[in-house]
C-alpha cells in the first residue's frame, strides 16, 4: 500500500493513532531498546558494581578499583534513558507536526544525539572493558555479573544508538516529498481561499429583514 507523499519519512497531519503500530515503528523499537540497555548500563554500573574492601571496609568500584567506571557509567546509562525517552515522545508528535521545517530540525537533532551518544557508548565500552581487564580477581563469594553486564549492555548500545543515526540520515536524504509539499500546500490554500470566496461572496444586503415595512409619519 503506498504511504502517500511524505515529509522527512512522515505524512500529513492529522492520521489516526494506533499504539500497535507505533511500537512496531523502526524508530520507535530501537529507540525503546536503548532506553532498556541504558537502563541496564545504569543499575548495573552505577549501583550493583560498587563492593566491600576486605581491609578497609569501605566501598570500592569493581572497575579497576576506581570510582570512575561506575561514576561514567551511570551518567552515560541515565542520560541514555533520558534521550531515548525523549526521542519516544519526539516520534509521537513527529506525525502532527504541520511545519516541514520544524521537522527537519528535528531530524537533524535526532541525528545529532543519536550519533553523539552511540560514540559515547563506544568510548564507555572501551573504558569498562580495559578497566575491567586490568582488575585483580575477587573472590568467589563477590558476584562479577554487575560489571560483566554493564559492559555487554553498553556494547548493544551502541548499535542500537547507531541504528538510530541510521534512520535519522535516510530521513534526512529523504527530505521533503515534492508531492507532499504541493498537496500541503493545496489542502492549505485552497481552505483559505474557499474561505475568501465565501465571505466575499455573502453580501450584507441579502439578508432579509422581517416584518414589513412601516414608513414614518411626519
Amino acid at each position: 500500500m503506498d504511504p502517500g507523499p511524505q515529509a522527512y519519512g512522515a505524512g500529513k497531519v492529522g492520521g489516526q493513532f494506533n499504539v500497535q503500530n507505533f511500537v512496531r515503528k523502526p524508530h520507535v523499537f530501537v529507540r525503546l531498546l536503548s532506553l532498556l540497555f541504558g537502563l541496564i548500563v545504569y543499575f548495573c554500573a552505577s549501583s550493583g558494581s560498587w563492593t566491600t574492601d576486605t581491609k578497609t571496609n569501605e566501598e570500592i568500584c569493581m572497575f579497576k578499583l576506581k570510582s570512575f567506571g561506575c561514576h561514567i557509567g551511570g551518567v552515560v546509562g541515565f542520560t541514555s534513558v533520558i534521550g531515548a525517552a525523549v526521542f519516544v515522545g519526539g516520534e509521537y508528535y513527529f506525525e502532527n507536526v504541520p511545519s516541514v521545517k520544524s521537522r527537519k530540525h528535528y531530524v537533524l537533532i535526532d541525528l545529532g544525539f543519536s550519533s553523539l551518544w552511540s560514540f559515547w557508548n563506544f568510548l564507555l565500552f572501551i573504558y569498562l572493558s580495559n578497566s575491567w581487564s586490568d582488575t585483580p580477581d575477587f573472590p568467589d563469594s563477590i558476584s562479577t555479573a554487575n560489571p560483566t553486564t554493564a559492559i555487554y549492555f553498553a556494547l548493544f548500545a551502541i548499535f542500537s544508538w547507531g541504528t538510530s543515526a541510521y534512520f535519522s540520515y535516510q530521513r534526512y536524504q529523504m527530505g521533503v516529498d515534492p508531492a507532499f509539499v504541493s498537496s500541503f500546500e493545496a489542502d492549505q490554500f485552497g481552505a483559505y481561499e474557499e474561505t475568501q470566496n465565501n465571505s466575499s461572496n455573502e453580501s450584507p444586503f441579502n439578508k432579509q429583514m422581517s416584518g414589513e415595512y412601516q414608513t414614518q409619519a411626519y
